[in-house]
């Protein structure tokens, strides 16, 4: 039966309209992988070889193993927001005398298969080689490897469950992002120690192999729970009936009433976000680059840096006006052509994303207040470039929108997702990032620093005072081009 699973499905991959399309794409995406990973095994290869001499001053088994729980959440991390969860057509087997156990299983049995779970082999085979086997016996090296194995399948199951079940619940997502960053903390301030925690752990098992029946039971329980969420929801009509059981709108926001018509293009426009596959995913990286000041407001070195604190500060007000606004009109490519036989007042429409835009960039710059931990310069350096953001790339990203005339197909995932891609999102994201630094600059190179953070501001300033003009020109110019922007938009291939 797995056999004609197989055949069943090069088959209709290879008669897919887009085979001979996107065949340029996965070859050159296939060489490209294949240096990486040929990267990785030579780097595994050095790194296991000299580990001893890196922390000369450790046990090598002991450290590598404080590091494997931050590599599994890594792992998961990763699994959550790249890996595609395995599917199967099932309706052509449905008539058929198939077992729906079979259908699992097959399903559940090809993620085995995913690149992700070679990366661990490839990480961990030349660090037991050289650092291991010469210190413990087959027996304890095997129960290891066993260990280390089954806890990577456990991974990869757990992450299909959080996906296929958890990921549109955004409160589950917040408890988990809540948690991993907390523990993160912890551990930075030395208050807990998660490596101490990782390294007694895993290297229990050498001494005990009896411990290897943990990780069995974790991917036993993951597996089961993988496999009768799908056996339960393996027929059409049956989530069609939950969905109808269970459909509400969860979308109404009444704030967004009391500005009329722009309030509605406003709340079309967050339904869109929340109900698609391709925008909500995207949205998973915001809090990713509020977090972005981590990276850099901790070292004296950056803090020294005012330009650099700049391009921090522009990146993390502006995120979702990159984020957003590089589709800003593709988003709506599949019914594009109502829009323009149904919207009367463009001005409105266009005012509709401006706002969306301003909203999310104050919020990002209130988010982003607690940096003022680690000087209270970040405060204002951050103000002035949630102004500039404000007043200047949004109608930046209005602007060059009109450029776009891409389709985009929202109900698919955007991990790997090349679709809409263009040179016009690399003309939006890196004006925004380095415009504020060309206005700085002068003012640093005479050393008046304040006197630049305090002119990318009032730039930002002068540019919303001239907003509706500003607006008027966005139009103007989508207005020109709308019908070209739709004979793009018409283009499914």
């Amino acid at each position: 039966m797995i056999k004609w699973f197989i055949r069943n499905e090069l088959r209709e991959m290879k008669r897919s309209s887009m085979w001979e399309q996107s065949m340029g794409i996965k070859i050159f995406l296939g060489i490209l992988f294949s240096i990486l990973f040929l990267e990785l095994i030579g780097g595994s290869l050095l790194l296991g070889k000299k580990f001893h001499e890196i922390f000369p001053d450790d046990d090598p088994v002991e450290k590598f193993n404080s590091f494997l729980l931050y590599g599994f959440s890594l792992g998961f991390l990763m699994r959550v927001f790249i890996q595609k969860v395995p599917v199967l057509t099932i309706q052509p087997y449905l008539h058929l005398p198939v077992k729906k156990s079979a259908l699992v299983h097959y399903v559940l049995d090809k993620s085995l298969l995913s690149f992700f779970n070679f990366i661990p082999i490839v990480l961990f085979v030349p660090f037991i080689i050289f650092q291991m086997t010469p210190w413990y016996s087959g027996f304890q090296v095997t129960g290891y490897i066993l260990a280390v194995f089954f806890m990577v399948m456990s991974v990869n199951f757990l992450s299909m469950l959080f996906k296929r079940n958890l990921s549109g619940l955004n409160w589950i997502s917040g408890v988990i992002a809540v948690v991993l960053v907390g523990l993160a903390l912890l551990d930075y301030y030395k208050i807990i120690s998660v490596g101490e925690f990782s390294s007694l752990l895993f290297t229990g098992l050498l001494g005990n192999p009896i411990w290897i029946l943990v990780p069995v039971v974790v991917l036993i329980a993951a597996y089961l729970l993988n496999y009768f969420t799908l056996i339960n929801k393996l027929y059409p009509e049956d989530n069609v009936r939950f969905k109808k059981a269970d459909r509400k709108d969860r979308t109404e926001i009444k704030y967004l009433k009391q500005f009329g018509e722009i309030g509605q293009y406003m709340q079309l426009e967050v339904r869109l976000f929340l109900r698609n596959k391709r925008p909500k995913s995207t949205l998973v990286f915001l809090p990713i680059f509020l977090l972005y000041g981590l990276i850099f407001y901790p070292q004296e070195t950056y803090m020294e840096m005012t330009g650099m604190i700049i391009f921090v500060g522009v990146f993390m007000t502006g995120s979702v006006i990159m984020i957003y606004g590089q589709y800003i009109l593709s988003w709506e490519s599949s019914y594009f052509d109502g829009i323009l036989t149904h919207v009367d007042d463009f001005g409105r429409y266009f005012r509709a994303k401006y706002y969306i835009m301003t909203f999310t960039t104050i919020a990002a710059f209130i988010l982003t207040i607690p940096y003022a931990y680690y000087g209270i310069e970040i405060v204002f350096i951050n103000l002035g470039c949630a102004l500039y953001n404000i007043g200047i790339g949004t109608i930046y990203v209005l602007l060059l929108a009109s450029n776009n005339k891409k389709r985009l197909d929202i109900s698919q995932g955007s991990a790997f997702n090349y679709q809409g891609v263009s040179a016009t999102q690399f003309l939006i994201a890196f004006p925004i990032m380095l415009s504020p630094l060309l206005v700085y600059l002068p003012f640093w190179a005479f050393g008046y620093s304040l006197a630049g953070i305090i002119a990318v501001g009032v730039i930002g300033i002068v540019a919303i005072s001239f907003n509706k003009s500003l607006m008027n020109m966005v139009v103007n110019r989508f207005m020109k081009r709308r019908y070209i922007i739709s004979e793009g938009f018409r283009a499914k291939n």
